[in-house]
């Protein structure tokens, strides 16, 4: 009897995209099964049964964060933010100071570039680590310092180049999905699979804070392709092993 063990590795694509690191890639099919029970003689058993095909479901992991994998995560759109200096852009300290709040700039800030926070109009300027200090989301006002509340802002900067994701803009999307696979327990040798209709639905958990590497766990269905009408070809998925 031939070998067939199989320990699998290798790229995801959707739709031509390489989505990164895939840490685990499976099927679930699942059954649809009538039974008639035996009722000619005691002691029970089946008569006949019929068994079909009820889904045939995916999951997937991915442990790459990039934009357009969280895109696909929370059915969202993904952008991207050049970067630049944005000039005087106008904001205001909250109504408390209590705990030296944060106040949000509209784009991520450069923590690595110089900040200039004046009044409004401009005539004053504060200096930071007295009167603010700086972090990506925006500037932290000091209650010790010499703004005061609801006080208006004038921030200089220069924004960050980032990728941007706004979650739940989109449906959900199909894909054809390709495995460009290997076997390693039969020294390597290709495994290609190919599922013609794949739509995921969104991730359950999308992971932020934690000790281990984060991952996106996704979940969703190969469906049927109609475009396919050759009797002897699947029109759900195939797969080809060496």
């Amino acid at each position: 009897m031939t070998d067939k063990s199989y320990i699998g590795k290798g790229k995801v694509f959707l739709d031509g995209r390489q989505v990164g690191n895939v840490t685990a890639l499976s099927f679930q099919i699942t059954e649809d099964k009538k039974e008639l029970k035996d009722y000619t003689a005691a002691g029970g058993g089946n008569y006949n049964s019929v068994t079909r095909i009820d889904a045939v479901e995916l999951s997937m992991t991915l442990s790459d964060y990039s934009a357009e994998n969280l895109a696909a995560a929370v059915f969202g759109t993904a952008s991207a933010v050049t970067a630049t200096t944005v000039t005087d852009e106008s904001i205001a300290a909250p109504a408390s100071l209590v705990g030296d709040p944060l106040v949000k700039t509209a784009n991520v800030l450069d923590i690595d570039q110089t900040v200039t926070v004046t009044s409004d109009p401009a005539g004053t300027t504060y200096v930071e680590d007295t009167d603010y200090t700086i972090g990506a989301a925006g500037i932290r006002i000091l209650a010790s310092g010499s703004i005061s509340a609801s006080d208006p802002l004038l921030i200089t900067y220069d924004k960050k180049a980032v990728d941007v994701v706004e979650a739940l803009t989109q449906s959900a999307a199909e894909y054809e999905l390709v495995f460009e696979g290997l076997n390693e327990a039969q020294s390597g040798t290709p495994v290609v699979v190919i599922v013609h209709r794949a739509k995921f639905g969104p991730a359950a958990e999308l992971p932020m804070i934690g000790d281990e590497f984060a991952e996106l766990s996704l979940t969703g269905d190969a469906l049927k392709d109609t475009s396919i009408t050759t009797g002897a070809l699947s029109q759900y998925f195939k797969v080809s092993q060496a």
